[in-house]
């Protein structure tokens, strides 16, 4: 399956000048006015910060112009969202979800008439959108979603269910909202993609959700009950709904995957400051190869995810699909990286890494949520193994045709033919799709770093193609033999057990005592029953 970017662009110049512009106004206007520790602190994002990115025309980049969008080209949304996130990682991923989760699907989906209605609003940030899909029992699987839109005999639908971790939960002026489609008598019919207004009969915000990261976002609780939604709210066809779920989580993979560029890149710039400055025993810090050796894999991280990136920029510039499975692959292995610079960014800065002033925790704290939202990182490198497993894939054809990695696709076919081989553990379907993955991810890596090096001038992309293909080699010996991971696996009962027996030393202790009231007192309510 493929997503496109179904929009249309200005110019190639012209959205080149554009995003030029943005971009410089992003470093600008960082500098002197964006406080991310007051963001993460106070768990919002500026008033004032939200208007000025709305009058850059920030919001409006994959809109029309026609609808006030400025409608820039893939190329230049993954720019802006890359600057953006190098300035602070919780605002760039509360721009992203604005953007793919939010606007996207409105924009791209939605009915001519609340397409005139809403998005010259959405574009230039005067209202918000959000997108309803995960759920208490399902996230980024579809067909676990509980949330019901039951057929209405005079058109339209009655929609009820709950939702959770919903981006811009309060703030938005209009949600997208992922359900299931029935009939009177509760037969299926298919998802169903639904424009909902926070403020109709029947729909209640809940809880804002406060989370280990990326606290400039407000994330909380929707809660429909037998809401009415008229006809004109659908989005896309009906029956379709899969179709916007899997086009706005491809695309947030997209946006997830720039803005993991960004923090990455900014990592190693902290990573470099603090090296050549600080001294140690034997001299520089910079001088010592465990240090260098930190700062090499993010630099040759940051580079491929780049690569990357960029490829899959220039496929849907050039009016082409890209295949989700591409695009997943994007979004694991630049989240990867990500947490990983962030994560030697701590330990190189040593006890200024755990001062929160220094903006290091903050960092680590904001890059974590990239290995788990818009599916984790172990559902990825699953559905990417039961690619590599397949015959035929569309990832084996991007290795090949995109990249020009035969031999790369070809080595990692002979690794998965290796585990198929293999006995014990090894058998388990589950086990075999996680192996595959992570080799497929670093195929796609080494397949990129290749593709760089046979391409540019300089050391420093042949070291990164080095690495990349050492990495993959790595992934494809863990198909022939059993690594530590694979032999620490023990049944279900032997793990109860063995957790169970931690009790005689640490008991099981459960916090009890209550803390600060935060409910409303029910004799001043309205509705005391509510």
């Amino acid at each position: 399956m493929k997503v496109g970017c179904r929009y249309q662009m200005v110019s190639e110049d012209e959205s080149r000048a554009r995003g030029d512009a943005i971009v410089a106004w992003l470093r600008t206007y960082g500098e002197r006015r964006v406080n991310a520790r007051l963001i993460d602190e106070r768990r919002s994002v500026p008033p004032y910060v939200a208007n000025d990115l709305g009058v850059q025309g920030v919001f409006g980049v994959q809109v029309e112009e026609k609808y006030g969008g400025i409608a820039l080209r893939t190329r230049e949304v993954g720019r802006i969202l890359e600057q953006a996130a190098a300035i602070d990682l919780a605002l760039g991923t509360w721009l992203l979800v604005c953007l793919h989760p939010g606007v996207r699907p409105i924009a791209t989906f939605a009915q001519d008439a609340l397409k005139n209605e809403v998005l010259p609003l959405l574009a230039s940030g005067r209202m918000y959108a959000g997108f309803g899909q995960t759920e208490p029992g399902a996230g980024s699987n579809f067909a676990g979603m509980a949330a019901r839109a039951v057929a209405q005999p005079g058109g339209g639908w009655r929609l009820s269910g709950d939702k959770i971790w919903i981006g811009n939960s309060s703030w938005a002026g209009i949600l997208t909202v992922i359900a299931q489609e029935t009939d009177a008598a509760g037969k299926k019919r298919g998802l169903i993609a639904l424009a909902v207004r926070p403020d109709q009969a029947g729909v209640r915000i809940g809880r804002e959700l406060l989370s280990l990261g990326m606290r400039g976002m407000v994330q909380g609780e929707l809660h429909f009950r037998d809401v009415a939604i008229a006809p004109e709210a659908l989005l896309g066809e009906r029956g379709k709904g899969l179709e916007v779920g899997v086009d706005s989580m491809s695309w947030s993979r997209f946006s997830i995957s720039a803005t993991s560029v960004g923090a990455s890149k900014r990592a190693a710039q902290l990573m470099l400051r603090f090296a050549t400055r600080r001294q140690i025993a034997t001299g520089r810090l910079l001088d010592h190869p465990v240090a260098r050796s930190y700062l090499g894999e993010t630099v040759a991280q940051a580079c491929i995810a780049e690569g990357l990136l960029s490829r899959i920029a220039a496929l849907f510039d050039a009016g082409e699909g890209v295949s989700v499975d591409v695009l997943a692959a994007s979004k694991l292995l630049t989240t990867e990286f990500a947490w990983l610079a962030a994560d030697r960014l701590v330990q190189v800065l040593g006890s200024r890494g755990y001062d929160e002033s220094n903006g290091a925790p903050q960092l680590l704290r904001d890059a974590r949520v990239g290995r788990i939202f818009e599916g984790t990182s172990e559902a990825l490198v699953s559905y990417l193994g039961s690619q590599a497993l397949a015959a035929r894939s569309e990832l084996s054809a991007f290795l090949h045709e995109q990249l020009g990695a035969s031999a790369i696709a070809e080595r990692l076919d002979a690794a998965v033919a290796t585990l198929r081989g293999r006995d014990g553990v090894a058998q388990l379907r589950t086990w075999q799709v996680h192996v595959a993955g992570w080799a497929a991810m670093w195929a796609i890596a080494a397949g990129v770093a290749a593709q760089e090096a046979a391409s540019a001038s300089g050391d420093q992309a042949e070291r990164n193609a080095t690495w990349a293909a050492r990495r993959f080699a790595k992934a494809c010996a863990r198909a022939g033999e059993a690594g530590p991971r694979e032999l620490a696996l023990f049944d279900a009962a032997a793990a109860e057990a063995a957790v169970a027996s931690f009790a005689e030393t640490i008991g099981d202790v459960d916090l009890t005592l209550a803390g600060e009231k935060r409910d409303f007192d029910p004799l001043l309510l309205r509705d005391p029953s509510a």
